[in-house]
């Protein structure tokens, strides 16, 4: 849920909670000054009755007005003076209606009478719900304001943050382009696109500290590695060394290559994550998986492996080197840790690509199969070849997985779009 949702729905929700509470206190005290009204009529036609008795001694004629009404009863004994709420038939109506009546004692003649005084509320009460009708008309125009106002002017005001966040979702080392400056009067969203900017400049100048030591540290290995690799050419090519010599000059050699392949493949893994292969192509993934396996017959053919093939045409959005990388990484993979005279199965649709192998168990965790430097111990590589697959799939958003099965091997790339 966003924000200003949020805010708006707790704003709406407290200003609903915040007018109910006040209708409620409101309609109880326009009906207390209402009753109160009443009350004072009442007061001042006791005041007239009483002023009558004094001044004659006798009462005055009972009245049936529309809205008031007034009676006289004869009594043994006083009753309190009190105020009540009755419901009495009106003239014109064939209901009762609600009355505000007065009670009270009073001597006139030598005999004592219970004066009933009686008001009609209902004019009260048209009044009352009238005020309460334009109240409520009132609360429902200002939540109305308020939810346009929550919707208007809050996705107005808000416009900048989403812009900040829309710069920074862009960002793309490989443009180089910092985050364009916001143009907001907020302090908060002046200070945040300033630490956005600030950030991603810092980010920039790291990774062009990075991406220049990589490339100077590779540049620099290569010079070393190939004096002592052509230096161990022509110490191993020496006629006066003996046989015993020779297998520690090839283990040396080994592990020169070894070094090559290693340093190469470093520099193509950060080449990866910094998003240096920017460029896309469409590639026909049947018709390279044949390519590599032409490539690869010698290897194959050594191994004495039975490949099975069942390719589709498959049309793939990638680019075409990191492609053949792939490709290359994933067979060679199948290839070195299969037995011998095994199976190789590739499997190639619209969904994905599957290749499977023969062999026996990994000797180590099969969840950290992606990870870098786990299985060059046990194979001979360099161990990241996978973790190179595994960051071309990242790269690509391809959903990439590992199964065993009675022996068989199998590592899936599901492509985008396809579940």
């Amino acid at each position: 849920m966003k924000l200003f949702t949020r805010y708006s729905r707790v704003n709406i929700l407290a200003s609903i909670l915040a007018l109910l509470l006040g209708s409620i206190s409101y309609y109880f005290t326009v009906h207390y000054v209402l009753i109160h009204q009443l009350d004072d009529t009442l007061k001042i036609e006791e005041a007239e009755i009483l002023d009558n008795v004094k001044s004659h001694d006798r009462l005055p004629q009972p009245a049936n007005y529309r809205d008031q009404q007034i009676s006289f009863q004869p009594a043994e004994t006083p009753v309190p003076r009190q105020f009540t709420d009755t419901k009495k038939w009106g003239r014109h109506h064939h209901e009762k209606e609600p009355y505000r009546e007065l009670i009270f004692s009073v001597t006139a003649g030598g005999q004592l009478y219970t004066v009933s005084v009686s008001q009609s509320e209902e004019e009260s009460e048209d009044l009352l719900w009238l005020i309460m009708m334009i109240t409520a008309g009132m609360i429902l125009l200002l939540l109305g304001t308020l939810f346009l106002a929550n919707r208007l002017l809050l996705r107005r005001i808000w416009q900048p943050f989403y812009q900040t966040l829309a710069g920074m979702r862009e960002f793309n080392l490989s443009s180089r382009l910092p985050l364009p400056a916001g143009d907001t009067d907020i302090e908060e969203f002046r200070i945040l696109d300033e630490a956005a900017r600030q950030m991603t400049q810092q980010i920039l100048k790291d990774y062009e500290m990075l991406k220049n030591f990589t490339d100077n540290a590779s540049h620099e290995m290569q010079t070393p590695v190939a004096i002592i690799n052509s230096k161990l050419d022509l110490l191993i090519q020496d006629q006066e060394l003996g046989e015993k010599h020779h297998r520690p000059i090839q283990a040396m050699y080994n592990a020169i290559s070894r070094l090559r392949q290693l340093n190469q493949s470093l520099l193509l893994l950060t080449k990866i994550e910094n998003q240096q292969f920017g460029r896309t192509d469409t590639i026909d993934m049947a018709a390279l998986i044949e390519e590599k396996l032409t490539q690869l017959e010698d290897p194959l053919r050594d191994r004495r492996l039975a490949v099975h093939k069942d390719l589709d045409r498959v049309q793939l959005a990638i680019n075409d080197y990191l492609a053949d990388i792939l490709l290359n990484n994933l067979l060679l993979n199948a290839i070195r840790h299969n037995q011998d005279a095994g199976t190789l199965s590739i499997r190639l649709r619209e969904t994905g690509l599957r290749i499977s192998n023969t062999g026996p168990p990994l000797p180590f965790d099969p969840t950290t199969i992606f990870d870098r430097f786990i299985k060059g111990a046990h194979s001979g590589g360099t161990g990241l070849g996978l973790a190179i697959v595994r960051q071309i799939c990242d790269n690509y958003h391809f959903d990439l997985s590992y199964s065993l099965d009675n022996q068989i091997h199998t590592i899936e790339v599901r492509f985008p779009g396809h579940p």
